[in-house]
């Protein structure tokens, strides 16, 4: 049985692309099934060099998640965490804390990226 999200339980909110696209939907879509296909990547290259103690990497692909989040309204709940392990790793510093921080980076995106594909 499929249930049906309340806003209030929803963590996505494209008013900020509507805004930027004008109200175009064809748009609008793009973006959405653009994130769908480069979020799930990102998150699996954060983890595999968080994984390897890539600093650099980890670095890089946080910059990049930071850039992309806005635009489905999840920076408000994770953009914290993303700009935390972006200099923890320019410091090369606590990987624990790198990985605590990217657990609830995955879990935000995974839920935005469940909410997405159903609309």
């Amino acid at each position: 049985m499929k249930t049906t999200m309340t806003d209030e339980e929803k963590i996505t909110d494209l008013s900020y692309l509507v805004r930027l696209s004008n109200g175009n939907k064809v748009f609008v879509k793009e973006m959405i099934n653009l994130f769908l296909s480069e979020n799930p990547e990102e998150i699996k290259s954060l983890e595999t060099a968080i994984r390897d103690k890539d600093y650099d990497t980890i670095k890089a692909t946080a910059h990049k998640l930071r850039s992309t989040i806005p635009f489905i309204g999840i920076d408000k709940y994770i953009e914290k965490e993303v700009s935390e392990i972006e200099a923890l790793a320019a410091e090369h510093a606590d990987m624990e804390e790198i990985k605590t921080r990217f657990s609830r980076i995955r879990s935000v995106c995974e839920k935005a990226c469940i909410e997405l594909t159903s609309l």
